[in-house]
Protein backbone atom coordinates (compact mmCIF):
# COMPACT_ATOMS: atom_id res chain seq x y z
CA UNK A 1 0.00 0.00 0.00
CA UNK A 2 1.34 3.47 -1.01
CA UNK A 3 1.97 5.59 1.73
CA UNK A 4 -0.48 8.33 0.61
CA UNK A 5 -2.94 5.64 0.41
CA UNK A 6 -2.64 4.82 4.41
CA UNK A 7 -2.58 8.24 4.55
CA UNK A 8 -6.44 8.53 3.36
CA UNK A 9 -7.36 5.52 5.56
CA UNK A 10 -5.84 7.22 8.72
CA UNK A 11 -7.39 10.60 7.86
CA UNK A 12 -11.09 9.65 8.91
CA UNK A 13 -10.26 7.46 11.69
CA UNK A 14 -8.24 10.13 13.25
CA UNK A 15 -10.74 12.73 12.96
CA UNK A 16 -13.19 10.90 14.38
CA UNK A 17 -10.85 10.05 17.60
CA UNK A 18 -10.41 13.66 17.93
CA UNK A 19 -14.27 14.48 17.95
CA UNK A 20 -15.07 11.63 20.34
CA UNK A 21 -12.14 12.83 23.29
CA UNK A 22 -13.79 16.37 22.78
CA UNK A 23 -17.33 14.95 23.45
CA UNK A 24 -17.89 15.49 27.26
CA UNK A 25 -19.08 12.86 29.41
CA UNK A 26 -20.57 13.27 33.12
CA UNK A 27 -18.25 12.89 35.73
CA UNK A 28 -17.26 13.12 39.19
CA UNK A 29 -15.90 16.16 37.96
CA UNK A 30 -18.88 17.89 38.32
CA UNK A 31 -19.84 17.52 41.99
CA UNK A 32 -20.13 20.77 43.64
CA UNK A 33 -20.34 22.52 40.25
CA UNK A 34 -23.15 25.00 39.60
CA UNK A 35 -26.05 24.23 37.27
CA UNK A 36 -23.76 26.85 34.35
CA UNK A 37 -20.95 25.14 34.74
CA UNK A 38 -23.15 21.42 33.87
CA UNK A 39 -24.49 23.79 30.97
CA UNK A 40 -21.27 24.78 29.81
CA UNK A 41 -19.81 21.95 29.68
CA UNK A 42 -22.62 19.56 28.70
CA UNK A 43 -24.97 21.75 27.16
CA UNK A 44 -28.65 21.53 27.92
CA UNK A 45 -30.32 18.55 29.03
CA UNK A 46 -32.82 16.52 27.38
CA UNK A 47 -35.06 17.04 30.48
CA UNK A 48 -34.99 18.03 33.82
CA UNK A 49 -37.60 16.55 36.73
CA UNK A 50 -37.86 18.28 40.52
CA UNK A 51 -37.09 16.43 43.38
CA UNK A 52 -38.52 15.95 46.92
CA UNK A 53 -35.07 17.81 48.17
CA UNK A 54 -36.32 21.15 46.41
CA UNK A 55 -33.31 20.55 43.83
CA UNK A 56 -33.34 19.09 40.39
CA UNK A 57 -32.05 16.16 38.30
CA UNK A 58 -30.93 16.75 34.76
CA UNK A 59 -30.51 13.81 32.47
CA UNK A 60 -28.33 13.59 29.53
CA UNK A 61 -28.34 10.45 27.44
CA UNK A 62 -25.36 9.51 25.34
CA UNK A 63 -25.15 7.90 22.01
CA UNK A 64 -28.00 7.01 19.74
CA UNK A 65 -28.63 3.34 21.44
CA UNK A 66 -30.52 5.06 23.86
CA UNK A 67 -28.82 2.51 26.17
CA UNK A 68 -26.92 5.40 28.51
CA UNK A 69 -28.61 8.58 30.52
CA UNK A 70 -26.35 10.24 33.08
CA UNK A 71 -28.53 11.71 35.90
CA UNK A 72 -27.05 14.71 37.39
CA UNK A 73 -28.74 15.49 40.73
CA UNK A 74 -28.32 18.96 41.67
CA UNK A 75 -29.12 20.46 45.68
CA UNK A 76 -31.81 23.15 46.38
CA UNK A 77 -28.40 26.12 45.95
CA UNK A 78 -28.20 24.39 42.62
CA UNK A 79 -24.88 22.92 42.99
CA UNK A 80 -24.29 19.57 41.35
CA UNK A 81 -24.61 16.76 44.71
CA UNK A 82 -24.75 13.28 42.26
CA UNK A 83 -24.02 12.43 39.05
CA UNK A 84 -24.90 8.47 37.72
CA UNK A 85 -25.40 6.29 34.90
CA UNK A 86 -29.14 5.53 35.05
CA UNK A 87 -29.07 3.11 32.64
CA UNK A 88 -28.14 0.15 35.19
CA UNK A 89 -29.43 -3.51 36.12
CA UNK A 90 -28.44 -2.16 40.19
CA UNK A 91 -30.75 1.01 39.51
CA UNK A 92 -33.70 -0.68 37.76
CA UNK A 93 -33.54 -2.77 41.07
CA UNK A 94 -35.04 0.13 43.02
CA UNK A 95 -37.85 0.32 41.29
CA UNK A 96 -40.80 -0.56 44.01
CA UNK A 97 -44.03 -2.68 42.06
CA UNK A 98 -47.24 -1.73 43.34
CA UNK A 99 -45.86 1.49 45.07
CA UNK A 100 -44.14 3.19 42.21
CA UNK A 101 -45.61 5.53 39.69
CA UNK A 102 -44.80 6.69 36.02
CA UNK A 103 -43.51 10.41 37.63
CA UNK A 104 -41.38 8.15 39.92
CA UNK A 105 -39.79 6.21 36.95
CA UNK A 106 -39.68 8.86 34.87
CA UNK A 107 -37.44 10.65 37.24
CA UNK A 108 -35.52 7.71 37.88
CA UNK A 109 -34.67 7.27 34.12
CA UNK A 110 -35.63 9.82 32.08
CA UNK A 111 -38.25 9.34 28.93
CA UNK A 112 -38.62 5.66 28.03
CA UNK A 113 -37.03 4.78 24.15
CA UNK A 114 -40.56 2.76 23.77
CA UNK A 115 -43.86 2.27 25.16
CA UNK A 116 -46.44 -0.57 24.34
CA UNK A 117 -49.50 -1.46 25.39
CA UNK A 118 -50.90 -4.47 26.52
CA UNK A 119 -54.38 -4.47 26.30
CA UNK A 120 -55.38 -7.54 27.35
CA UNK A 121 -53.05 -7.54 30.34
CA UNK A 122 -54.81 -3.76 30.82
CA UNK A 123 -50.71 -2.94 31.44
CA UNK A 124 -48.46 -0.11 29.60
CA UNK A 125 -44.71 -0.96 29.53
CA UNK A 126 -41.83 1.68 29.48
CA UNK A 127 -38.37 0.25 27.69
CA UNK A 128 -35.29 1.26 28.66
CA UNK A 129 -32.16 -0.42 26.73
CA UNK A 130 -29.37 -0.80 28.63
CA UNK A 131 -26.17 -2.69 28.49
CA UNK A 132 -26.22 -5.38 31.48
CA UNK A 133 -23.29 -6.49 33.04
CA UNK A 134 -21.10 -4.33 30.56
CA UNK A 135 -21.71 -7.19 27.87
CA UNK A 136 -25.59 -7.77 27.07
CA UNK A 137 -27.68 -5.46 25.02
CA UNK A 138 -30.65 -5.68 27.25
CA UNK A 139 -33.95 -3.98 27.53
CA UNK A 140 -36.16 -3.40 30.50
CA UNK A 141 -39.83 -3.52 30.47
CA UNK A 142 -41.65 -1.85 33.69
CA UNK A 143 -45.26 -2.41 33.54
CA UNK A 144 -47.75 0.01 34.62
CA UNK A 145 -51.42 -0.20 35.21
CA UNK A 146 -54.21 1.79 33.81
CA UNK A 147 -53.56 4.24 37.04
CA UNK A 148 -50.29 4.31 36.37
CA UNK A 149 -48.62 2.26 39.19
CA UNK A 150 -45.77 -0.39 38.81
CA UNK A 151 -47.01 -3.73 38.49
CA UNK A 152 -44.09 -5.49 37.00
CA UNK A 153 -40.45 -5.58 36.12
CA UNK A 154 -38.49 -8.02 33.83
CA UNK A 155 -35.97 -7.41 31.63
CA UNK A 156 -35.23 -9.09 28.48
CA UNK A 157 -32.84 -9.02 25.40
CA UNK A 158 -33.14 -5.68 23.20
CA UNK A 159 -34.95 -7.43 20.29
CA UNK A 160 -32.75 -4.85 18.21
CA UNK A 161 -29.64 -6.94 18.56
CA UNK A 162 -31.05 -9.65 18.07
CA UNK A 163 -30.74 -11.92 14.38
CA UNK A 164 -31.61 -9.91 11.67
CA UNK A 165 -31.73 -6.69 14.00
CA UNK A 166 -35.16 -6.78 13.45
CA UNK A 167 -36.44 -8.60 16.83
CA UNK A 168 -37.06 -12.20 14.47
CA UNK A 169 -35.08 -15.18 15.25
Amino acid sequence: MRNSSRRHYWLPVAALAALLAGCATPDASLLGADRAAVSSRLGAPAESHRLASGGERLFYPLGGLDQIAWAIDLDASGRVVQVEQTRAAERFGRVRVDRDTQADVRREFGRPYEIEHYSRMGLTAWMYPYIESGIWNSRMAIHFDAQGIVRRVENGPDPRFLKGGDGRR
